[in-house]
């Protein structure tokens, strides 16, 4: 297969979550796509991560797994249902559902506030004609932009849909979570939010890994001049608890490693890691 000609040299955030889980985009529409990503902006980054500690890109491959493992138990809920990427960035998750449940999506919306363009760009160069998915640029915590931009996509709020949350409260506020989140609340539940959150430093039980969290954090919020925001388990429960949520379950490192691998090899005590999983109906 040919390599193309120009690679995008995508934005720091994104090529740096991208360059540790090439290895999940390998087949289909998803493999084409990722030769068209330049990793280079990232790769002295990825390095000093790593210098620090392997377990940063173990963790981000298993956060991946796991949203592809949780799509797939809520897939069936519903005959047909609707998938909302939320922060999508340049990762081809969009591409890889589009075709592995084409008779059971009847919409695909990813949603970002840059990068989107390029992104349609790459999938036009992928195939003349990809029904699925529908790629919109917006700020998303512009919330009244965001809700008029998606239905004017063809988005249908009375449809039930899975939203994607990953990788992205880190950046947001507790306030702008919840804003965004009641964009997709409804009377009975029928929509299902995956998402992840970094964990405060006292609530990693292991003294390794709460000292990686801490250095790897502060190297990448330099790096990157953000700002990232944690949280305990007990303050997001309390936050969907105000959104009426019905959780579904929540997920440590511990729990997240045995589903993907059958064993427990590096996360072996409950708040091992240093990010959980949840998952939830609106």
């Amino acid at each position: 297969m040919n390599t193309p000609g120009s690679r995008l040299r995508v934005a720091p955030t994104s090529a740096l979550v991208l360059s540790y889980v090439k290895d999940l985009y390998t087949e289909g529409l998803s493999g084409k796509y990722m030769q068209y990503i330049d990793f280079s902006a990232v790769q002295d980054l990825a390095v000093a991560m790593n210098n620090i500690s392997a377990h940063f890109g173990a963790i981000i491959r298993l956060r991946k797994r796991m949203v592809r493992y949780l799509i797939k138990q809520f897939i069936n809920r519903y005959p047909r249902q609707q998938v909302c990427i939320i922060a999508a960035g340049l990762d081809p998750l969009a591409l890889t559902l589009s075709e592995d449940y084409p008779q059971l999506l009847n919409g695909i919306f990813e949603v970002d506030q840059a990068w989107m363009d390029e992104k349609i760009s790459i999938y036009a160069q992928l195939s003349s004609h990809l029904p699925l998915p529908v790629s919109i640029q917006t700020d998303i915590t512009n919330t009244i932009q965001l809700k008029r931009q998606l239905r004017d996509a063809g988005y249908n709020a009375a449809q039930p849909t899975i939203i994607i949350f990953e990788g992205i409260i880190h950046y947001i506020t507790e306030e702008q979570f919840r804003d965004i989140m009641q964009c997709f609340t409804t009377r009975n539940g029928r929509n299902t939010v995956i998402m992840d959150y970094g964990l405060i430093p006292e609530e990693i039980s292991n003294p390794m890994h709460r000292s990686m969290a801490i250095e790897v954090g502060e190297l990448a919020e330099r790096a990157l001049n953000v700002k990232f925001h944690r949280y305990s388990r007990k303050k997001i429960l309390n936050t969907l608890e105000l959104l009426n949520a019905e959780v579904y379950n929540i997920y440590d490192m511990q729990a997240v490693e045995y589903i993907m691998h059958g064993r427990n090899r590096d996360y072996y005590q409950p708040g091992d890691g240093m990010l959980e999983m949840a998952a939830f109906h609106l």
